[in-house]
């Protein structure tokens, strides 16, 4: 009974002295999270949205002829029209924003 019981606190101090271990590790980019870091929370959609949507939320910001290229890592290339100019827009349909907007030339 005995060895049982100290071969029960000595797993129990090698669990404690690994967690203790892990802790001091540097961190190398991957492994748990407990949702207390900043990069855990995500402020943007969860669905990034199709060519429909981005369409449509482009339209809703005043655009025109709009047309899409191929999406690539969360952008996709749109050129629209509005106010008698044509423009070449960045958007990110995972988040659902303009992050660029080049005037191309004047609508026509």
């Amino acid at each position: 009974m005995r060895k049982i019981g100290l071969a029960l606190v000595s797993v129990l101090f090698m669990i404690g002295g690994m967690s203790g271990a892990a802790t001091a590790q540097p961190s190398f980019g991957f492994g748990f999270h407990f949702g207390d870091e900043r990069e855990d929370f995500f402020h943007g959609r969860v669905i990034c949205q199709t060519d429909r949507q981005i369409r449509n939320t482009i339209a809703a910001a005043g655009y025109t002829d709009i047309s899409l290229n191929v999406p690539n890592d969360g952008l996709i290339k749109v050129r629209a029209t509005q106010g008698g100019w044509v423009y070449q827009l960045n958007y990110n349909y995972c988040r659902a924003y303009i992050k660029e907007r080049m005037r191309l030339r004047p609508a026509g």
